[in-house]
This record gives C-alpha cells, structure tokens and sequence, in this order.
C-alpha cells in the first residue's frame, strides 16, 4: 500500500515571521508605497486636468490673436465717438452762453 503523502505545511506570511521591530518597519514601508501610489495617482489627476485647462487656455489664446485687429477697431470707434461727443456738447455749451 501507498503511504500517505506528508502534506507540504503552509508557510506563514512573512510579516508574521518577522520580529516586533522589523514588523512595524514592513508594515511602515508598504504604507508609504501606498500614500506614494495615492499620491502618484492624485499628481497624474492634476497634471491631467492642467494640460486640458491649457488646451483650452492655448484655444482661446488663438481667437483672441484673430480677434485683436478687430478689439483695435472697436477701440478707436469708441474713441471717436467719445471725442464727437465732447465737441458736441462743448458746442451745446457756447450756444447756451451767448
């Protein structure tokens, strides 16, 4: 007859092999590669939202390059009527007085 094969003892996890000392210090580094994995994770959110807000930024920074000759128009049309103004009412204010 067959003997029955010893079965092979499962081996503990380490951290349960390891002294109080050296425990605590395992326990510490795999806490810190998660903060570093959590952390990494947030950067790379961030660093995503800022390059798609610098798309944008890029965009917009475009319309307003085509826009700036016309913005210039607009300016000194304003001006203009500013200053029509102005010696309209200056005249107003010497037909008043004589």
């Amino acid at each position: 007859m067959d003997k029955p094969q010893p079965q092979p003892q499962l081996q503990q996890p380490q951290l349960q092999q390891l002294q109080p000392q050296q425990l605590q210090q395992q326990l510490q580094r795999r806490g810190s590669e998660s903060a570093k994995r959590k952390l990494y994770t947030s950067l790379n959110n961030q660093f995503a939202r800022l390059q798609q807000n610098m798309l944008i930024m890029e965009q917009n920074i475009e319309i307003t390059s085509e826009q700036i000759k016309s913005i210039q128009n607009f300016g000194m049309a304003h001006s203009a009527l500013f200053m029509a103004a102005n010696r309209v009412l200056r005249t107003d204010n010497r037909d008043d007085k004589n």
